[in-house]
């Protein structure tokens, strides 16, 4: 079923899902209300896999603060991919080509004139864990300063130096490694004065240098950029544009998104994939880089003139509340519907933009993203169909290999409270099923807060789901 209104949004295939673009009037009528809402889980209808959406920016391991075991957090939510932008920030050390190679005038040939030992180290506990890397070549933000975001001033010298960092962690060059990295983006946000001091064609032909000399010492890694900030903007369509027009490599076209609305996301991923099939690029991946909920504007978590310290620090923190944590897992079952190939939060370190605070503690976006990660764990996702009534419940569903697991995620960021009664059709088990219902709201933290047996004969799963919360409900076949 796929039905469309202009003032709600979008109810995808396999989706009880609308955006709620309501006032803050309301929103705040909202949590008074109450609707009542009815939807159809039918496992004898299968629509593909349930993809592991659910990356980050950044990894475990930060030099300056080592007591909360990130790298166990990490494990825990299962993120498939980490890419690699302000690693450390705001004195990053690491990962930056400047951070690796300090001294551009020395010979990159030479393997004592970098400096690889902290993003050795920093790239430690990544990859113990498994997770697949998308390696940003550049430079990390610098708001207040501009040390390192000029222009390169020789584009082949730089360009060589990603390669030998590429043969440092892919191929043991200088004590290396075999990490087998295949995603490189190059630069990061090159329309931002905070990233890039130079000239749009100055990045494009930057991106031109580096493209074709990475993809000529390896022709299987994957190149990409442009890390742009919005899409479709001008500069993401002129640099696809040119990279046509210049027959360049471009293995994945990657872009950010700071956002007040759960689908947006997904529609700008649509958007891309217009805009890459318009001009040949029809097997270029489309990569979110940066995405995350902001529920405090950019105005809020802005250090102003007059503003208490304490005003931005909670800001901070709301864009990591339950609130956040509701509008996270319905955008990550919302992607499923969209053309991304990867994305990743921004970001799961110890930065204010994190989904951890600076001590290591999860917030709530982190219990959202595990809850999708169990969703994961039935990867086989099923027909959902309802009628919404105009709610911003989002609902996805998923059977395991087996059969023997099955599992409903429901979100409703920003919708009146939900009476949902689920009708279960054709569930693939026999004899006693049990439903475990976990929580991720005010007051939990990815909490089981129940677990009944269900009925066979009388199929209907009914649940409360109140605003800014997300429900697991795990179906399980008892021996």
């Amino acid at each position: 079923m796929r039905l469309q209104t202009a003032t709600f949004g979008i109810i995808a295939i396999g989706w009880l899902a609308l955006a709620s673009i309501a006032s803050a009037a309301e929103t705040n009528l909202a949590t008074q209300e109450q609707t009542t809402l009815s939807a159809v889980v039918d496992f004898a209808r299968p629509l593909g896999k349930i993809r592991a959406l659910h990356g980050v920016n950044n990894g475990p391991f930060a030099a300056g603060n080592h007591f909360a075991d990130m790298a166990a957090r990490h494990k825990e939510a299962c993120f498939p991919c980490v890419r690699l932008h302000d690693s450390n920030w705001p004195n990053p050390n690491v990962v930056d080509v400047p951070a690796i190679f300090p001294l551009f005038h020395a010979d990159p040939d030479d393997p004592k004139n970098y400096i690889f030992a902290p993003t050795d180290r920093y790239l430690e506990p990544i990859v113990q864990n498994g997770c697949q890397i998308i390696y940003r070549l550049g430079v990390s933000i610098e708001h207040k300063t501009a040390f390192y975001t000029h222009p390169p001033k020789d584009y082949q010298k730089w360009a060589k130096i990603c390669v030998n960092i590429i043969r440092h962690y892919n191929e043991g060059w200088a004590n290396g490694f075999h990490y087998n990295i295949k995603c490189w983006e190059i630069w990061n946000e090159p329309h931002g004065v905070s990233m890039w001091s130079g000239t749009q064609q100055q990045y494009f032909d930057l991106y031109k240098v580096a493209a074709t000399t990475i993809k000529a010492h390896d022709s299987s890694l994957k190149v990409g950029g442009p890390a742009a900030g919005d899409v479709p903007d001008v500069l993401t369509k002129l640099f696809v544009a040119y990279c046509h027009d210049q027959k360049l490599p471009l293995d994945f076209l990657s872009w950010h998104d700071y956002t007040l609305l759960p689908q947006t996301i997904s529609d700008r991923a649509k958007n891309s994939r217009s805009l890459l099939d318009q001009y040949g690029f029809k097997k270029t991946e489309i990569y979110c880089t940066e995405w995350r909920p902001m529920i405090a504007g950019f105005d809020e978590v802005g250090w102003q003139q007059n503003k208490p310290a304490s005003a931005v620090r909670e800001a901070f923190a709301r864009n990591r509340n339950h609130e956040a944590a509701s509008f996270a897992a319905s955008a990550l079952m919302l992607m499923q519907d969209s053309p991304l190939d990867m994305a990743n939060f921004y970001t799961a370190d110890y930065s204010p933009w994190s989904m951890f605070d600076e001590y290591g503690v999860p917030g709530k976006v982190f219990f959202a993203f595990k809850a999708f990660n169990q969703l994961t764990q039935t990867p086989n996702r099923v027909s959902v169909e309802g009628s919404p009534g105009g709610s911003a419940t989002t609902l996805c569903a998923g059977v395991a290999d087996d059969h023997k697991t099955a599992a409903i995620l429901l979100s409703n960021f920003r919708g009146k409270q939900s009476q949902l009664a689920i009708a279960i059709k054709n569930l693939p088990m026999t004899g006693k099923v049990r439903v475990e219902r976990y929580l991720v709201d005010q007051k939990h933290e990815f909490e089981r807060v129940g677990n009944e047996s269900f009925d066979l004969a009388n199929p209907t799963l009914n649940i409360t789901l109140p605003q800014a919360t997300v429900c697991l409900l795990r179906l399980i076949q008892e021996r």
